[in-house]
């Protein structure tokens, strides 16, 4: 059999080789196969713009990697399929990540930008000063951190461009942050979102009673999002196929023959997710309607589209 060169529909080089969908090199095969199995994190843009000509893809990790999956190399089969045992320890690991944050510090910078906790390495904490009562502003601004910090560990946010990890942070961090609280909640046998002391986040009165409503039962998920860059979509559609394909296996190990309906149950529950973030939105115009916005954190406004 005769193979026909032809070009690499990533860096041009002539191959002979098709592989993931593409008509590829074998460096340009090896380094997405590298990068996908390894999960491993792309180091930025030499460029600094995200678009790098063809002739210094080469040398850019990143735009190498997004001129892969713009060029239809097909993703899903290569990302790792763990285990379920597996794949939980590695989210509880980020769990817990995230509630050492939410529990023993605070951040030295009183005004961190969704922005800026995404693109900066590190960011600086202080220990928590227990003298110092928690309010709620200070509290929703922690835990934002905490779960924008939580996300940032997930590979389809820390591989997307920089402008798609904005928009899937941004509308989704105050979902994930409201169902991580609630799950603490309904762990601890509470019927009401609270401090890790106990005391109530919310007084009960009549401006705040339609917050607190159904809170416990919410759940969220990421889903595409239409002003996503194509290679945003391809990211969060694959990871979101891989981890519902692991969430059912898990529904049929565990409930047997009750396995899809419960699975069926789980999704349902997006919608909740949803309009938890529209009460969270009437709560916090409440506020604003009573003069009181002072308590809204400017990081927590990116998430409810107050700005």
């Amino acid at each position: 059999m005769v193979h026909v060169a032809k070009k690499c529909v990533i860096c041009a080089r002539l191959t002979s080789d098709f592989s993931y969908g593409v008509d590829c090199c074998s460096a340009c095969k090896m380094f997405f196969r590298r990068h996908v199995v390894a999960e491993a994190q792309l180091k930025p843009c030499l460029s600094g713009n995200q678009a790098c000509a063809k002739d210094f893809l080469a040398g850019c990790q990143f735009c190498r990697f997004h001129k892969c999956l713009q060029s239809g190399m097909t993703l899903e089969p290569l990302v790792p399929k763990l285990p379920f045992e597996e794949l939980f320890e590695i989210f509880s690991d980020f769990v817990r990540y995230r509630n050492r944050i939410l529990s023993d510090y605070y951040p030295s910078d009183p005004d961190l930008k969704v922005s800026t906790i995404l693109f900066f390495k590190k960011l600086k904490y202080k220990q928590r000063n227990d003298l110092i009562p928690m309010t709620i502003s200070s509290w929703i601004y922690i835990s934002s951190i905490a779960t924008i910090e939580f996300m940032k560990k997930l590979p389809f946010i820390y591989l997307a461009k920089s402008s798609d990890q904005l928009i899937l942070v941004k509308s989704s961090f105050i979902k994930v942050s409201s169902f991580s609280a609630a799950f603490r909640a309904y762990s601890s046998d509470q019927n009401a979102l609270s401090f890790p002391d106990g005391s109530d986040v919310l007084p009960f009165t009549p401006e705040v009673k339609l917050f607190q409503l159904d809170t416990v039962s919410r759940i969220s998920k990421f889903s595409a999002l239409l002003d996503l860059s194509e290679t945003g979509q391809i990211l969060v559609s694959t990871y979101q196929s891989v981890y519902s394909n692991a969430l059912f296996e898990y529904c049929m190990e565990t409930y047997e023959k009750f396995g899809p309906c419960r699975y069926t149950e789980l999704l349902s529950l997006i919608n909740l997710a949803e309009k938890h973030l529209e009460d969270v939105n009437n709560y916090f115009v409440i506020l604003q309607l009573h003069g009181m916005d002072f308590l809204i954190p400017e990081l927590v406004k990116e998430g409810i589209n107050l700005i």
